[in-house]
């Protein structure tokens, strides 16, 4: 079985402590690395392989692309052309840019979080990192925190090139920090929620490629899926994770409605809802609590088989 925590030595002759004293040998015994040093070394190792992988490069150049066709099409149509298009409105401008956030964020977490904890179980690292004196949740703080710092890396690159688009169209002195920190903040909530899922999903499923592609299908592709489903009887889709993210964008809408209803024809309609600021982080924030505590028990249970 895996070893869980620091270790007190050879029966008889530990020091508990691992403050002082002296080993067999008469050397001074090592002084313990406490949890928060632990915690600090897995982050700042997970962190730099993720910003050397082609994974994170990719994306980020994938986000780029995009982003520059985006700006691209726009300077060809003409500063008038645009502002007319955002009716006049900066902020309606960065709410249409950054409609993409969810997806980003959503791939960002699946390649940096949808393998994480899995590659413990189903190769041979487990071997090397599960009998370290190291507890299995420094492990995943660490794991989470620079999988965090990743996709967020990538985000503040989406959200510069928004903020230079609308510079350009609009003027810099126009730019509505106060909004754009909102809408930051609730994407970094967004993101720890995403991760906390992919986290969750990990844990479960030994397969690192499976891993990945369920978080994808799961938050992305299903949510979508089962919320247009739900739209379409008329019912409001509170308890989907990408309806809460959306409020990212609608934190920048000057022409913010809750609840769109459209016609179907033969008196029937069916209702398009946004999720409010408020609203949007409290379902983000039940996401990031609830399956980061479901990661936290899985991942403390399994052991490595690989």
């Amino acid at each position: 079985m895996p070893l869980e925590g620091p270790t007190a030595g050879k029966s008889g002759t530990g020091n508990p402590q691992g403050v002082q004293g002296t080993s067999a040998r008469g050397a001074p015994a090592r002084a313990r690395t406490n949890g928060l040093r632990q915690w600090y070394v897995v982050l700042r190792s997970q962190a730099s392989h993720y910003f050397r992988t082609s994974r994170f490069f990719g994306l980020l150049g994938f986000v780029v692309l995009i982003s520059c066709l985006t700006l691209g099409l726009e300077f060809q149509v003409g500063a008038v052309a645009e502002r007319a298009i955002q009716l006049g409105r900066v902020s309606e401008y960065l709410s249409n840019f950054l409609a993409l956030t969810p997806l980003w964020i959503i791939l960002a977490a699946a390649f940096f979080a949808g393998d994480a904890l899995s590659t413990d179980f189903s190769t041979g690292t487990g071997y090397y990192m599960l009998v370290l004196p190291v507890h299995r949740r420094t492990l995943l703080a660490g794991r989470y925190a620079s999988a965090a710092l990743a996709t967020l890396a990538i985000v503040v690159v989406y959200f510069g090139l928004a903020i230079f688009g609308a510079s350009c169209f609009f003027g810099l002195g126009t730019i509505p920090w106060a909004k754009v920190g909102v809408a930051f903040e609730l994407s970094a909530v967004f993101t720890l929620a995403c991760l906390s899922v992919a986290f969750c999903i990990s844990a479960f499923i030994r397969s690192p490629s499976a891993g990945v592609l369920t978080t994808v299908l799961a938050l992305y592709v299903g949510f979508a899926t089962v919320q247009s489903t739900v739209e379409l009887a008329d019912y409001e889709p509170w308890w989907s994770l990408l309806y809460g993210g959306n409020a990212m964008a609608a934190a920048l809408d000057t022409d913010f409605v809750h609840e769109t209803s459209s016609p179907l024809g033969s008196g029937q309609y069916t209702s398009v809802w946004m999720a409010g600021r408020v609203e949007g982080m409290v379902i983000m924030l039940v996401y990031l609590a609830i399956f980061l505590v479901f990661s936290l028990y899985l991942y403390s249970r399994k052991e490595s088989t690989g």
